[in-house]
C-alpha cells in the first residue's frame, strides 16, 4: 500500500473515480503544471466543449457514454490552448460490481505525434461494443452508414443478421420528418436525448429513448444515434404544449409549497420532461431563483431527470454541485450558489412527467431522511401534477 500510495503522488496526471448514480467525481492526485483545469475538463460539459478541439470533442462525447454504460473507454484529443501540441488521453473502466467508474488523464506521448490515422482509427468507436443499438446516419445523403449488431437484431432479426441495415428499415417514410429533426438538433447542439418512435413493417412501431451525438467536420455531419433504452410498448411523446393551458396557476402554487418548507431551503423547482423535444422547462420559485426566466428551457442530456430515469432512482441527492459531472448542475445551479438539493421524480401514463426539486445554498443540506421529512411537499406537488396533466 505504501508503495501505491508513493506511486499515486507521483503520478503525472489526473487520477479520478466518479459514483454514477449520484454523478460525483473524486480525483485522487494533484496534476501540477497541466496548464489547464484538469478537474473541470471532467465536470463541466461545457469547458470540455470550450476547451477542446473540435474535431476531437466527439470522442469525449462518446467517452462519456462508454461511462454510462459501464464500457471501458479510451480517448486521445487535444486542447485549443495550446494549439494541440500536446495531445492528452483520457482512459477509464467500471469497478467490478460496484456503482463506480475509474480512469486516468495525462498526456499522451503518440510516436510521430497525433496525426489522422490515430483519430480516424478512433472514429471506430462509433458503434462499438455496446449491449444497446447503435447506427450512424449522413445527414446529407440521409442514408444510415453503419449499424452494431445490437441495432441489426432490433431492426431485421437473427435471420436477416449479416444484411446491410438501410434507413426505412430503422424508421418509415411518415416519421422521417421527426426523426431528421431531432437528428438536426443534435447537429445544432452537439447531443440530443428523448424519445423517437422508430420501427418498420416487420417489427412494427416502437418508441425509445435515444441519444444521439455528431460526428465530422461542419457540412459533413455524421449522427450516431444510441438507443439506450427501448420500451416494452410504444409509448405516446407527451405534447410539449401540455402544460401551457394552466401556467398562470402554476407560480402562486409553487410559491405555497415552497411556503410549506418553512424556510428550510433556498428555493424550489419543478422541472417538465418534454421528451419530444430532448428538453427540460425549469420553473423557480424562493430567493435562489429570484432572477431565474420562468420557463427557462434546457436539454434533457446532462439533467437530473436523465439520471432519474437511467439508474431508475425514487430520489436524487447532490450533495455539492462543485463535484457534480452533470451538466445542469455547471450551467443552472452553480451560477445561481446553489450547493446542494433534493430531487423527487413524478410520473404519467407516458413515464417521467416532471421532477420537484429543492435547493440550498449549503454543501449537504439534505440527508437521508430527505423523502421522509419533505413527503408532504412531495403530497402537494404530485396534486399539482394531477391538476397539470387533466386541465
Amino acid at each position: 500500500m505504501a508503495r501505491f500510495l508513493q506511486w499515486r503522488k507521483g503520478f503525472p496526471g489526473l487520477l479520478w473515480s466518479i459514483c454514477q448514480r449520484e454523478s460525483r467525481l473524486e480525483v485522487f492526485t494533484r496534476w501540477r503544471g497541466a496548464g489547464f483545469d484538469a478537474p473541470q475538463l471532467l465536470k463541466n460539459a461545457a469547458f470540455r466543449k470550450q476547451a477542446v478541439m473540435e474535431q476531437d470533442y466527439p470522442l469525449l462525447v462518446e467517452f462519456w457514454d462508454m461511462i454510462h454504460a459501464g464500457r471501458p473507454a479510451a480517448a486521445i484529443f487535444r486542447l485549443k490552448y495550446d494549439d494541440g501540441r500536446t495531445p492528452l488521453i483520457l482512459q477509464g473502466w467500471p469497478e467490478p460490481e460496484q456503482d463506480v467508474y475509474s480512469g486516468f488523464l495525462k498526456e499522451a506521448f503518440l510516436p510521430g505525434g497525433y496525426n489522422s490515422a490515430c483519430y480516424n482509427a478512433q472514429l471506430q468507436m462509433r458503434v462499438g461494443d455496446a449491449d444497446y443499438p447503435v447506427f450512424t446516419v449522413n445527414m446529407n445523403e440521409q442514408k444510415l452508414c453503419d449499424a452494431n449488431r445490437a441495432a441489426q437484431m432490433l431492426f431485421e432479426g437473427e435471420e436477416q443478421e449479416g444484411r446491410e441495415l438501410a434507413l426505412d428499415a430503422v424508421v418509415p417514410q411518415s416519421l422521417l420528418k421527426g426523426f431528421v429533426a431531432a437528428l438536426e438538433k443534435a447537429v445544432e447542439r452537439d447531443a440530443w436525448s428523448g424519445k423517437l418512435l422508430l420501427g418498420n413493417a416487420e417489427r412494427g412501431l416502437f418508441s425509445a429513448h435515444a441519444r444521439l451525438t455528431v460526428w465530422g467536420e461542419p457540412g459533413k455531419e455524421v449522427v450516431r444515434v444510441a438507443l439506450v433504452n427501448v420500451d416494452a410498448k410504444p409509448m405516446k411523446i407527451e405534447d410539449e404544449g401540455a402544460l401551457s393551458l394552466c401556467t398562470g396557476e402554476l407560480r402562486p402554487a409553487l410559491e405555497k409549497l415552497y411556503m410549506l418548507c418553512n424556510h428550510a431551503i433556498d428555493g424550489l423547482m419543478l422541472s417538465h420532461i418534454q421528451m419530444g423535444s430532448g428538453r427540460v422547462a425549469v420553473y423557480g420559485v424562493g430567493p435562489v431563483f429570484e432572477g431565474l426566466e420562468w420557463g427557462t428551457l434546457h436539454a434533457y442530456e446532462g439533467t437530473i431527470a436523465q439520471d432519474i430515469e437511467r439508474y431508475s432512482l425514487s430520489s436524487l441527492i447532490v450533495e455539492d454541485t462543485q463535484d457534480s459531472v452533470k451538466s445542469i448542475d455547471w450551467a443552472l445551479f452553480a451560477p445561481l450558489g446553489v450547493r446542494s438539493y433534493f430531487a423527487k421524480p413524478f410520473y404519467a401514463e407516458h413515464g417521467l412527467h416532471a421532477v420537484l426539486i429543492l435547493v440550498s445554498k449549503r454543501q449537504r443540506a439534505f440527508g437521508a431522511d430527505a423523502e421522509t421529512l419533505y413527503a408532504d411537499v412531495s403530497a402537494a406537488f404530485s396534486q399539482i401534477m394531477l391538476r397539470w396533466r387533466n386541465p
